[in-house]
């Protein structure tokens, strides 16, 4: 949720939070008071924020029926409108998404003409934007007002306007006043090198990422060359670094043409976008790092080397897998050019992933190497205090689908209390079974300290022992229940894991 509370004034981001809410719950027949008791609110102004969400559903889609069945209760299954939708509903009328939608567009854009503009003052503005300003800031990014706009390494903008343009939007509409035409010849020319083109959403991606650098070249605004890119493209023509200038009517000068080109041939390369083996772009990619000697390559055979001996001892050889070396070497590559953090899409869309005990005891270990590296050189040029966070976390998700977390963890452990029938019992226990984190068995009073749940058809058991933890299986009742209690499960899981 970081996202909309950069993006959103308290009120507009409460109602987002009951929408929310109420497509999560998913069910026909529930209680507003309930709801109001959830989300620790007021149950008066919860009938006034739901009567105003239903109104502007009706607006998103006129044929929706309304949510509010009557008697206290909603009818969570008439959300006619998807999140999406409704999310950009609200930026509509959110002033940090209407400042960058107007600075990006307009070619001569100012803080007086954008107030005119949206019936608002300087001083409305500038608080209203207070919250993301801080946010761009921890990026050396900045707002500018006499000509609005953004400013700091254009590399780094161009990367924070994508993402606060594409969560607010996600390809539903195009807000960009740019020929689509243009921009899908743009895509065309250099989809090639990007693996997300062959996805349905990472082709749209694309097509936002090119809008934005089409109307960031049309005012003038250019990025710099920087010499980190050539462990990876100087004297390799893979790149073409003929493409760009033809698609913007041949404006660049040579050295913009080359410093454009390059960080389009980088946005190829700094996110683990792998997910196939036969992807002929993670060939090339691991073929190019390996072709010379170069700190990316270096640093991730070293952490391979280190993996293999004091994460995988039992299983080495899984870390040669293409997938595993491709999206390291992305990760690696990405720090070593801009050497600080970046607005990656990840920051914005929650807080940090707290992992369960044996991911961090890798993680942990994952830090120690980096740290060690920071003090070496030529590591320390770019791991450093600002990115170290930003390669442990994502090594650590490179890795974390390879470790067999369940040999670590402890698992749950389950008594079973029900019915003495195959046919009753059969279902829950293969469900069960099918949790790799949990161990179910059938229920003995002698261990009943050993079981961190108790699952009985009957409310025996938790009469005669009313401290232990306990669920209540109704036999008969539809598949529900399984939803309800996978979750039991796994906050048990997680907080045994802790």
């Amino acid at each position: 949720m970081v996202y909309e509370e950069l993006m959103m004034d308290a009120s507009t981001l409460l109602k987002f939070e009951l929408f929310r809410k109420m497509m999560f719950i998913g069910r026909p027949n529930y209680s507003i008071a309930e709801l109001a008791q959830e989300m620790n609110l007021n149950y008066q102004q919860t009938v006034i924020d739901l009567t105003e969400i239903d109104k502007e559903i009706s607006e998103i889609r006129p044929e929706h029926e309304s949510f509010l069945i009557g008697a206290g209760k909603i009818n969570c299954l008439n959300l006619t409108a998807t999140i999406d939708e409704y999310r950009y509903y609200l930026l509509q009328n959110s002033v940090p998404f209407q400042f960058i939608l107007y600075f990006i567009n307009e070619e001569n854009p100012t803080i007086e003409d954008f107030c005119d503009r949206y019936f608002s003052s300087r001083s409305t503005v500038s608080r209203k934007i207070e919250k993301l300003k801080n946010f761009l800031k921890s990026f050396n990014l900045r707002f500018t007002y006499t000509e609005a706009g953004i400013v700091g390494d254009e590399r780094l903008a161009r990367l924070a306007l994508f993402n606060l343009i594409w969560l607010g939007t996600r390809g539903i509409v195009w807000p960009f006043k740019v020929s689509e035409d243009k921009v899908n010849q743009m895509v065309a020319a250099f989809g090639e090198y990007f693996p997300l083109s062959r996805t349905y959403l990472g082709s749209l991606e694309l097509k936002y990422f090119a809008a934005i650098f089409l109307l960031r070249i049309k005012k003038g605004i250019f990025v710099k060359y920087d010499k980190a890119y050539d462990c990876l493209m100087k004297n390799n023509d893979y790149y073409d670094f003929t493409r760009l200038n033809p698609l913007v009517d041949n404006q660049l000068t040579a050295r913009q043409s080359k410093a454009e080109s390059s960080f389009i041939f980088f946005l190829a390369h700094f996110i683990p976008f792998y997910t196939l083996e036969d992807d002929p772009t993670l060939a090339q990619t691991i073929h190019d790092f390996k072709k010379e000697p170069n700190p990316v390559d270096n640093l991730v055979e070293e952490f391979l080397h280190f993996a293999k001996e004091e994460l995988f001892t039992n299983n080495p050889s899984i870390l040669d897998q293409p997938l595993v070396i491709g999206n390291l070497l992305n990760i690696t590559f990405g720090y070593y050019v801009i050497k600080y953090r970046m607005p990656t899409i990840q920051r914005l869309l929650g807080p940090k992933q707290v992992f369960e005990s044996p991911i961090r005891e890798m993680e942990g270990k994952i830090r120690t190497f980096f740290v060690d590296k920071s003090n070496k050189e030529p590591y320390d040029a770019f791991v450093n205090n600002a990115t170290i966070n930003s390669l442990v976390n994502g090594f650590t998700q490179v890795l974390m689908p390879l470790y067999d977390t369940m040999t670590h963890a402890k698992k749950v452990e389950v008594g079973v209390a029900i019915e003495h029938n195959y046919l009753i019992v059969k279902s829950i226990y293969q469900f069960m079974s099918d949790l790799k984190f949990v161990n179910a068995e059938t229920f003995a009073s002698q261990k009943q300290d050993h079981y961190d749940l108790i699952i009985s058809s009957s409310l025996l058991i938790k009469n005669q022992t009313p401290n232990s933890n306990f669920f209540l299986w109704e036999l008969g009742q539809d598949d529900e229940q399984y939803i309800i209690l996978y979750k039991r499960l796994r906050k048990i899981f997680n907080e045994k894991n802790k």
